[in-house]
């Protein structure tokens, strides 16, 4: 997997959370964005339609606005077909959340950011991260995205980020321990799906030792919200599994 730039910057797509895009707040010139999509499971991104009732002037932050947007229009599936990103890199923080699920088969994702736009109001079945429903859903998205890029050639440019909650801040300070094994149990089953359809050189997973949550992070204290390292860390992964040494 090599850089299609000619100044050998590659290009990035992101499909997960901000423990991939934070990484990329870092002035690093091997990498640009090209673009992110986050507060959106697979399970709803590439189902047949979003549910009715939301209502985006709700929510005031743009970026926000259009997280939600996206989860609702399912305009992901046609991102992977066409984009032109030299690498698409996948993690699985985001499916913390639930789903929304409506008689007519729509489906999103219950971020905050869709409750903000009245999610709740809108009519449909709950159904909790990591159960049963959710996993049975979620591998059907994660099959659509194999299928999606299989066909457009794109398989062979994703590379998963497998990110994990942390235990414990820097400072010492411990997380919910059972939060963040709950977490943590299902993120392990959904990456061993993964593992099925993408080589192991394809999964990003930073040592254990970086794994700590920063207590002074710009988005404040969180079991994802890691130390500056951990980002680095992720960087130099993922250049040495795009980078064509590998």
């Amino acid at each position: 997997m090599t850089s299609g730039s000619g100044d050998g910057t590659r290009s990035v797509l992101i499909h997960g959370s901000c423990v991939t895009r934070d990484a990329f707040a870092l002035e690093d010139e091997r990498y640009r964005l090209a673009d992110y999509y986050a507060r959106s499971s697979l399970a709803s991104a590439f189902a047949p339609r979003g549910v009715d009732g939301v209502d985006l002037a709700r929510v005031e932050s743009p970026f926000q606005r259009r997280m939600v947007a996206r989860d609702q229009d399912k305009s992901f599936r046609r991102q992977l077909a066409t984009t032109g990103a030299d690498v698409v890199v996948v993690d699985l923080v985001d499916e913390q959340y639930d789903l929304v699920v409506s008689a007519d088969g729509g489906v999103a994702t219950r971020s905050l950011e869709f409750l903000h736009a009245g999610g709740d109001a809108t009519t449909g079945t709950r159904v909790e991260s990591g159960s049963p429903d959710f996993l049975v859903r979620w591998e059907a998205g994660w099959a659509d995205f194999v299928e999606t890029a299989t066909a457009h050639g794109r398989l062979g440019r994703v590379v998963v980020h497998e990110a994990r909650w942390a235990h414990a801040s820097a400072d010492g300070t411990t997380f919910d321990h059972a939060r963040v094994e709950a977490a943590n149990r299902t993120l392990t089953y959904l990456y061993a799906r993964m593992r099925k359809d993408l080589p192991e050189r394809r999964f990003l997973r930073v040592p254990d030792r970086y794994l700590l949550g920063d207590p002074g992070h710009r988005w404040g204290a969180s079991p994802v919200h890691y130390v500056e390292d951990y980002y680095r860390a992720f960087l130099d992964l993922l250049d040495d599994a795009t980078s064509g040494r590998g």
